[in-house]
């Protein structure tokens, strides 16, 4: 298998890292694996979850999204409020890094964040050990380089169209000429090469006179 360069895999790794945390999927952290996010009663709709609505655990526990919390959807405010459940009960290493992710998650754009959630999507189709190197290659990276390649990776949405480039006029094959054409056509086929008016065919080009010394 042909292995990316270093800053591409960091690159895949950056945005796919933050929303894989933000999803209760990343693979580091094994206690978020038994957080489920709270579900909405079917048929109702879900009450906005407001900051000051939040206990002062939660409000400790996703201190990092405060300023952010009311540009969240619904489900994303569930799933952070789901991953902080047992935030009192984690290492210092483990709030670390949850903290960090808060942090990056919420200091990108709604197209960022698309575009974080369609990395995840994608990276679930690849072998364990590409997303293995592809972490370990993003871990290596400074606080700064993450949030750079996390910017550079969502500014290109993935399958973007190439627009169709117009093929030049002089590459275009000409409308053959019949007796019914129209004489605008006619007209227009004249103007850029003679043809016979009898029997339309075009004419051979003048023979250019000799020159004589």
């Amino acid at each position: 298998m042909q292995r990316l360069p270093f800053h591409a895999t960091a690159k895949n790794a950056a945005l796919t890292a933050i929303c894989a945390t933000s999803m209760l999927g990343a693979p580091e952290m094994s206690w978020a694996q038994n957080a489920p996010a709270p579900v909405a009663q079917a048929g109702a709709a879900a009450p906005a979850i407001t900051w000051a609505s939040l206990t002062s655990a939660q409000k400790t526990a996703l201190a990092p999204l405060q300023t952010s919390w009311e540009t969240l959807t619904d489900g994303h405010q569930r799933k952070w409020i789901a991953l902080s459940q047992n935030f009192g009960n984690m290492s210092a290493g483990d709030k670390e890094k949850l903290h960090s992710r808060m942090g990056e998650w919420a200091a990108l754009k709604p197209k960022e964040r698309q575009q974080a959630r369609l990395n995840f999507a994608e990276t679930k189709k690849t072998p364990a050990a590409e997303r293995a190197a592809n972490w370990e290659a993003y871990q290596a990276l400074s606080p700064e380089e993450k949030e750079a390649l996390a910017k550079k990776a969502a500014a290109k949405p993935a399958g973007a169209a190439i627009a169709a480039k117009a093929p030049s006029p002089q590459k275009l094959t000409p409308v053959p000429l019949t007796r019914n054409s129209p004489d605008t056509q006619r007209e227009k086929l004249a103007a850029q090469q003679p043809v016979d008016r009898n029997t339309l065919l075009p004419l051979a080009p003048a023979a250019k006179p000799s020159s004589t010394n």
